[in-house]
């Protein structure tokens, strides 16, 4: 056999199987097409049914004798979705349903299925579910290799109120990817006053940077003033990194603020943390931490704590947030002149001032929020 015939039939075999794998390609997917189009169908009639039973109990047995054993895994995956869209006695009488059809057993055992998406599913399900087995198997389900699931897990935990540990998500959760952080940042918002005092042990343990901020950020959302002395503390702390320095250092290029060149303290990502908690706790105590914030090197925190002098409605904010009138940074400005207007009528005056000055930047800023507000310049 010839080189250039051995080529031939091997370009032959290479086209034939490319044709064979592509026609394997398109027959799978036009049956998962066909079994999606059929779930679909399937899914709609079993919401039918399930509305049906809701609002006439009586009508459960006949339910249950229309269904197929195949139809549970769907009620699964339809009751994951409409579960959370419902609320008060609608809530509960599916959850009755779903007890009743078997499905928290069903749920409880896909939490040990290969696939990871059914174990998310059931754990999603299974937060409506306040049961000392259900949440015993949630919390095995923290450490699935899946974030994911641990993620579905620590939700329905603390949906249920029944969340053993904060300790315990840090360490399972905290360290994720970007993907995910949303979603615990969700978590950890959800945990509620009972979790204060072991948020503001995160807060003075020996954890990660973005682990501080997440518990900082979730006692900003619980709104517990109990939260406000570890805020301030962790404000106070000294040590940041290098990076922040060099970011304070290229925020201060060319500013006639020499307050600003004075070392701030927790790093920039924590201090605008804390501010921003602040700012929803809206404490008297922490008037003078804002006070400092109101000259931080780095113009994003000195906007978030503009914004949280206005929440506090101190006069005592009034002149240096008259001096961030100036401020380069246009956000800077614009929260700075809320503030003012927000604070009263010495505030309104010291805009009025402003938008009469010879600073183009104070002028334009103050000026168009007077005129805004419907204030004559």
């Amino acid at each position: 056999m010839g080189f250039y015939t051995l080529i031939h039939w091997v370009s032959l075999g290479l086209a034939g199987a490319t044709l064979a794998i592509l026609s394997v390609v398109v027959v799978r997917q036009s049956f998962r097409n066909r079994r999606t189009k059929r779930d679909a169908a399937r899914r709609q009639s079993l919401m039918a049914l399930a509305l049906e039973y809701i609002e006439e109990p009586e009508f459960l047995p006949a339910f249950k004798a229309q269904l197929k054993p195949e139809d549970q895994r769907l009620l699964v995956e339809l009751f994951a979705e409409l579960l959370p869209k419902v609320r008060g006695d609608y809530a509960e009488k599916v959850v009755h349903l779903m007890r009743e059809m078997g499905l928290r057993d069903r749920c409880l055992a896909q939490l040990h299925s290969p696939k990871w998406w059914k174990r998310a599913d059931a754990a999603a399900v299974l937060g409506w579910f306040k049961e000392p087995q259900v949440v015993a198997a949630l919390e095995r389900a923290l450490d699935d290799p899946q974030v994911v699931v641990r993620l579905e897990s620590a939700r329905a935990l603390a949906q249920l109120k029944a969340v053993q540990s904060v300790a315990g998500l840090v360490a399972r959760l905290a360290v994720v990817d970007a993907t995910h952080s949303l979603g615990v940042q969700e978590i950890f918002r959800s945990l509620g006053p009972g979790a204060v005092t072991e948020l503001m042990g995160v807060l003075e343990s020996d954890v990660p940077e973005h682990v501080k901020i997440l518990a900082a950020d979730a006692l900003g959302h619980i709104g517990d003033p109990r939260a406000v002395p570890a805020l301030l503390k962790l404000f106070h702390t000294p040590g940041r990194a290098e990076s922040d320095t060099i970011q304070e250092h290229k925020a201060r290029r060319g500013r006639a603020y020499a307050d600003r060149s004075q070392p701030a303290n927790a790093s920039v990502a924590l201090r605008l943390a804390v501010v921003k908690a602040l700012s929803v706790l809206v404490d008297p105590r922490a008037l003078n931490a804002i006070l400092a914030a109101l000259e931080d090197p780095i113009w994003e925190v000195r906007a978030q704590a503009a914004h949280c002098a206005s929440q506090l409605g101190s006069e005592a904010a009034i002149p240096k947030l008259e001096t961030l009138l100036h401020d380069e940074h246009w956000w800077v400005r614009f929260h700075a002149a809320e503030a003012l207007f927000k604070l009263g009528e010495a505030g309104v005056q010291a805009l009025l001032k402003a938008a009469r000055s010879t600073s183009a930047r104070a002028a334009d800023i103050a000026g168009g929020l007077l005129r805004e507000k419907g204030v004559a310049v």
